[in-house]
């Protein structure tokens, strides 16, 4: 499977010094997955999503909107409104994610892949077609989407896509509706932690679900030295992979609901908290997970400021088609991801519809026992950038 990134074997080799000097924009897909997050409304079930992946799909037609349209996308993506500016819209994209990807990858999988699909007849303007395939490399075909087989093609790519973790997306009946463009992003990712857990220390324990009820799961153990930090009463770990990606634990305080943890972890942990923590001896209890989810993103792009892109008589897409009016009818997402003590399997697909001072004493050891609803983000060691972002509310469903 190729990556999206291959422009950076051929580009010079960037520093840390000199990114990180860019000041806050590798935060801006913080942000914007954070605000993502809260507006899905979290709590209630098992959620895996990947702002990363939305966000790709997104700039995909964002490269073909235009006027207002092309404003609100671009203050909610958190995107450079400067067409010309593409290097910085790489970056805020994962360019130097997927240089690492690229050039380190040590035991981890990482790939990525674009897709326009376009039904008989529907024919994309040819420079936005050249600016799909050069900037994204995205996958360019034309089906009729009346006839059954093609949702079939489509669910086979997203199954290659995503190492058979998602074996399809949408059924014939949605995509007969779905004239005349379907984009999809996929996502997937493999690696195994730099320090396994013990298989024979997992033990079961209680679990605390969101109503009070306890039940009994697994839960892995592991001592030593952690990145470990504690902000607004929650308790935030990661666990590096090998490869330069990282999982972040964050476990709220017992008193808080995940629901308002979620509406709030952008103004309590702030877009930072991905970085850079600090070494510390503790003890972590994680428990082993399995989820597949599934989540309507539109409600929550509309609530971020995407208004006028679901607007049949608002959306400008004129640098998509000329043929006819383009509008956004939803944005769909699905997520996978397997939590064990050897490592971490994960994948998302991403559909988006058109229709028309001194030195202190070391602190003591911590103790955190993820034995209630938390949240897990998987990130770029270097940029910070938050790949998956979910919520467990019960490990084995």
């Amino acid at each position: 499977m190729s990556s999206l990134f291959p422009w950076n074997k051929k580009a010079a080799i960037p520093t840390r010094t000199s990114y990180e000097s860019k000041g806050t924009q590798g935060l801006r897909s913080t942000d914007f997955a954070l605000r993502l997050l809260a507006n899905l409304n979290p709590g209630q079930g098992n959620l895996v999503l990947s702002p990363y992946s939305a966000r790709l799909v997104l700039a995909l037609l964002w490269t073909g909107c235009e006027g207002e349209t092309r404003q609100e996308m671009t203050r909610t993506l958190g995107l450079d409104g400067n067409p010309d500016e593409r290097s910085n819209h790489y970056e805020r994209l994962g360019k130097p994610l997927g240089f690492q990807l690229e050039t380190e990858r040590r035991n981890l999988q990482m790939h990525t892949a674009n897709a326009l699909w376009c039904d008989q007849g529907f024919i994309p303007r040819p420079e936005y077609a050249k600016a799909a395939k050069d900037d994204y490399l995205a996958e360019i075909q034309a089906l009729d989407f009346a006839v059954e087989s093609s949702a079939e093609k489509i669910n086979d790519w997203t199954n290659k896509k995503t190492w058979g973790c998602i074996p399809g997306i949408i059924d014939p009946e949605t995509l007969r509706s779905s004239s005349p463009l379907l984009a999809l992003n996929a996502v997937y990712f493999k690696g195994l932690w730099e320090d396994p857990f013990k298989e024979g220390l997992t033990r079961e324990e209680e679990f605390t679900l969101p109503g009070g009820t306890k039940k009994l799961v697994p839960l892995m153990r592991q001592s030593g030295e952690f990145a470990y930090t504690e902000r607004g009463g929650a308790q935030i770990v990661q666990l590096p992979y090998q490869g330069k990606m990282r999982m972040c634990v964050i476990l709220p305080p017992n008193e808080t609901p995940i629901d308002r943890f979620c509406a709030e972890m952008r103004t309590t942990l702030g877009t930072s908290w991905s970085r850079k923590l600090e070494q510390r001896e503790g003890h972590l209890r994680l428990p082993r997970f399995r989820l597949d989810t599934r989540a309507d993103l539109t409600p929550a792009l509309r609530a971020l400021g995407i208004v006028r892109a679901f607007d049949a008589e608002q959306a400008e897409f004129d640098g998509i088609s000329n043929q006819e009016p383009l509008f956004l009818r939803s944005v769909l997402q699905r997520g996978y991801i397997d939590v064990n003590e050897k490592g971490t399997e994960a994948a998302a697909i991403t559909e988006v519809l058109c229709c028309l001072g001194e030195v202190a004493p070391p602190p003591p050891p911590f103790r955190m026992i993820v034995n209630r609803p938390f949240v897990f983000a998987i990130c770029d060691e270097w940029t910070g950038a938050i790949v998956f972002l979910g919520v467990v509310v019960d490990p084995a469903p």
